[in-house]
């Protein structure tokens, strides 16, 4: 039985993160320890950890250091063979890890393993039915990224696929030392997104198995903050991690996608946001080519390979749009069906 490290991020999440610590007592599987690191909160979390969770490794930060750079700390402290990454405000399953554990161990091609996340129980909305919160991550080939199957009630007949990381998932620790760990210029967004695709392009699959499961306590809020920091990491991983000849041909498609977000951001009140995001796009260009020259350089596995789990058009978690759904993705449709074929 390999060791697991679960390490988890928090920022004043007490009132989640009890929850999702016992969760992980009532396991079945034996060999694991926990780290939590800790990104400066103040609402008593680490009290919290060091007075009822004796056993948990707490790593305190004096601020907020964003998700990607606390978990690499957390990876620097971590002993085990197989590393799971988790939010805080999920909740697993008794057979959880374990049956993370013996897909990575059935299958020596497979780079993570990606449980079934399901909507928290006692959420007031969906106290009807068991309803599922992600089954994996869609990803449009612009770089949009929604949760697979959100909404939708639970299918007992859903099996293993492929798809991009989100919210939790376990890798080998060979996988994450090969890829890099997290990219920490990221802070917070699509840095899930971003280590998947590096993980596919040095040759891994990545399985969602409907045999390990979480609850989520799931609370949709895309202010402008987020749409800020979300819309800036995705055009930053766009730029490292498409091959030149990818890049120019979605570029039509990305200048479209980028239009309706600048009408978006007009009547929600973050342009400016968004304009601050593309000069910092522009300041970190010498910093994004570095990255750019060391993934191209150091891949195994080509563009041609990689967006075939991709989508052809967007979907946005928690936003309907029927300019989104009768206009802009026609569109993004029928272009990617003409560009596919010369990627």
């Amino acid at each position: 039985m390999k060791k697991v490290s679960v390490i988890i991020v928090n920022w004043n999440g007490k009132d989640v993160l009890s929850g999702c610590l016992r969760s992980l007592s009532g396991q079945d599987y034996d060999n694991f320890e926990v780290l939590v690191v800790d990104n400066g909160s103040e609402d008593g979390s680490q009290a919290l950890v060091k007075n009822e969770f004796l056993s948990v490794k707490l790593i305190e930060n004096e601020e907020n250091l964003g998700f990607g750079p606390a978990v690499n700390k957390g990876f620097e402290q971590a002993e085990g063979d197989y590393l799971l990454f988790l939010n805080n405000d999920l909740v697993l399953q008794p057979d959880c890890i374990r049956q993370l554990a013996v897909l990575l161990d059935s299958d020596s091609t497979v780079g993570a393993a990606i449980p079934k996340i399901l909507y928290y129980p006692d959420d007031d909305s969906l106290k009807e039915a068991a309803k599922i919160n992600s089954y994996g991550v869609l990803v449009n080939y612009t770089g949009v990224a929604c949760p697979n199957l959100i909404g939708q009630l639970d299918d007992p007949s859903l099996s293993l696929t492929e798809s991009a990381c989100g919210g939790i998932f376990m890798f080998p620790r060979k996988v994450y030392e090969e890829v890099g760990g997290f990219d920490e210029d990221l802070f917070l967004y699509h840095e899930d997104h971003d280590l998947s695709w590096r993980i596919r392009m040095m040759g891994w699959k990545l399985l969602v198995t409907p045999d390990s499961v979480c609850n989520h306590h799931y609370n949709f809020n895309k202010g402008v903050l987020k749409f800020y920091r979300s819309e800036k990491n995705r055009l930053h991983i766009l730029l490292k991690n498409f091959e030149c000849k990818t890049l120019w041909l979605i570029a039509p498609a990305v200048v479209l996608v980028e239009l309706a977000q600048i009408v978006h951001s007009i009547f929600h009140g973050w342009f400016f946001l968004k304009l601050k995001s593309y000069l910092e796009i522009a300041e970190q260009s010498i910093k994004i080519s570095r990255k750019r020259r060391k993934i191209q350089s150091t891949r195994k596995v080509a563009d041609k390979e990689i967006i075939k789990l991709y989508q052809a058009t967007i979907a946005v978690t928690g936003l309907k749009n029927p300019l989104v759904d009768y206009c802009l993705n026609p569109i993004l449709r029928v272009y990617w069906v003409v560009i596919r074929r010369w990627i």
